[in-house]
């Protein structure tokens, strides 16, 4: 940093201590400008509650430009009083002549000083001082990301550049917790159309945080091997099917979708666990013996266990064994294809 960004800090309170609270109304405030915005979410329960009970105690600032002003801190204040039918703000006023990089500064600062920022509000920070303010990526870097509790990396610049850019809905998923923030960086670098057919299918599954990962990397693999867009699946009708299956849970849903992206993606593993399947269900053994193949079937062999609760149910469970032994399934499940 120079000496003047520096000095800038207080020389900018000064200036602030020196302007006078006023009272300005809204139609003299441009509402819709949202230059210096950092909030990710504007609606404030607890601070409508607030206004409602005991009035506005801390001034909102405005950048006096052309006929209107333009808000630089007190998005959701503003907001929450329009909500409440005020007609007006108490505010300080920038001159018109305050460089609007050093407002944005004002605005950033002012939030850092009493909340931590969400990623989403990372995200828009980061890319108002590259876009808006034509901050250099090593600044950038060096300067900001810390400030932001990022790793003043050019990979982390980038990651959030492209947070920034994601499509509604999925930023909708995101601040509804659905999607982590490693899923999001990682949809985040798909083409708009794909990053839509993931948000409207997250709005009816469910998916931990491992099943997200495995998700979106399945949709990957399937893309590079067929050549066609990463969302290509999504429209199967085997996984429109899961999706519009009422009796299912969201997380079922999920895991079943999982299910047949795995399996479209190892055609010939699915096939050997479904004959697999398809030749123990045919010995009919009780239920608690448990035979397991191989996770992936490329070696021979059979894991056998079961439990019992006394000597009579041992012996049962033993003879069913033993006769199963004989059968030509149970020679079929060690062949491995």
């Amino acid at each position: 940093m120079n000496k003047m960004s520096l000095l800038w800090p207080s020389l900018c309170f000064a200036m602030l201590c020196a302007m006078l609270i006023q009272e300005i109304w809204f139609e003299e405030i441009d509402l819709e400008n949202e230059k210096f915005r950092i909030s990710e979410e504007l609606d404030s329960v607890p601070l409508v509650d607030s206004l409602r009970e005991i009035g506005q105690l801390n001034p909102v600032l405005l950048l006096e430009q052309n006929s209107r002003r333009t808000i630089v801190c007190g998005f959701r204040r503003l907001r929450a009083m329009q909500k409440l039918g005020m007609t007006g703000a108490l505010a300080r006023i920038l001159p018109k002549e305050c460089d609007p990089a050093r407002a944005f500064l004002v605005a950033l600062w002012d939030n850092l000083s009493h909340r931590q920022m969400a990623p989403l509000e990372k995200a828009r920070i980061i890319f108002k001082l590259k876009a808006d303010f034509a901050l250099p990526d090593e600044t950038l870097i060096h300067n900001y990301l810390p400030i932001l509790g990022l790793d003043p990396a050019e990979n982390v610049l980038r990651s959030y550049l492209l947070l920034h850019e994601i499509h509604p809905d999925l930023r909708r998923c995101f601040a509804e917790g659905w999607l982590t923030l490693t899923s999001i960086e990682q949809a985040a670098k798909m083409r708009y159309p794909v990053q839509n057919s993931i948000a409207s299918v997250m709005e009816k599954i469910r998916l931990s945080a491992s099943l997200q990962k495995k998700f979106l990397g399945l949709l990957l693999d399937l893309a590079a091997a067929s050549g066609n867009q990463p969302d290509a699946p999504l429209s199967s009708p085997e996984v429109r099917a899961i999706m519009n299956d009422s009796r299912l849970s969201a997380f079922q849903r999920g895991e079943s979708v999982c299910e047949v992206l795995y399996r479209l993606r190892n055609p010939r593993l699915s096939q050997a666990q479904d004959r697999f399947l398809a030749h123990k269900k045919q010995l009919g053994l009780p239920g608690p013996i448990r035979i397991t193949a191989h996770p992936y079937f490329e070696e021979p062999g059979l894991h056998i266990e079961f439990e019992a609760v006394d000597a009579q149910q041992l012996r049962a469970l033993v003879a069913a064994l033993a006769e199963a032994a004989h059968a030509p399934e149970m020679s079929e499940l060690f062949i491995v294809k």
